[in-house]
């Protein structure tokens, strides 16, 4: 049951940063800034929180219909080959060229990258020799990836 009048937390700011690993794996890194009237400390409320979405989701696992719309819905996921797939272009910090290059190809994460050869890549309108030298470079030397 929600109290509308008592609500200790007054405001809830939050920051996710990328995070790659010794593997260059990808994670994310989630920052939360908690204000509150001081009733209850930050770690109270998330705690709070926290528990309260546990026993949310607690409740769903238990009725057998999520559990038939699980089971149907896990079987049309499919897990990318390479985990960079996602990975927004603007994460490689190319130049301003090769980059508007790329966005004007529609090519918008480096999933979208991969499906170009070295050859497909420098037809593109104004993506020269040194364009794409950048991108191989760039490409190998942060995330290990050679374009074939």
């Amino acid at each position: 049951q929600i109290d509308a009048i008592f609500m200790p937390v007054q405001k809830v700011d939050f920051k996710i940063e990328n995070v790659y690993d010794n593997s260059n794996f990808l994670t994310e890194r989630l920052f939360l800034d908690v204000w509150t009237n001081g009733s209850i400390s930050p770690e109270d409320a998330i705690s709070s929180a926290s528990q309260f979405i546990i026993d949310f989701f607690n409740l769903l696992m238990e009725n057998q219909l999520t559990e038939e719309v699980n089971d149907s819905f896990t079987e049309n996921i499919t897990t990318p080959k390479n985990p960079h797939t996602n990975i927004a272009i603007e994460e490689l910090h190319l130049s301003v060229r090769a980059y508007n290059c790329l966005k004007r190809a529609q090519i918008n994460t480096i999933g979208d990258l991969l499906e170009y050869s070295p050859e497909k890549l420098q037809e593109l309108k104004n993506f020269g020799r040194k364009s794409a030298d950048e991108v191989f470079t760039t490409l190998k030397n942060k995330l290990g990836i050679v374009l074939k």
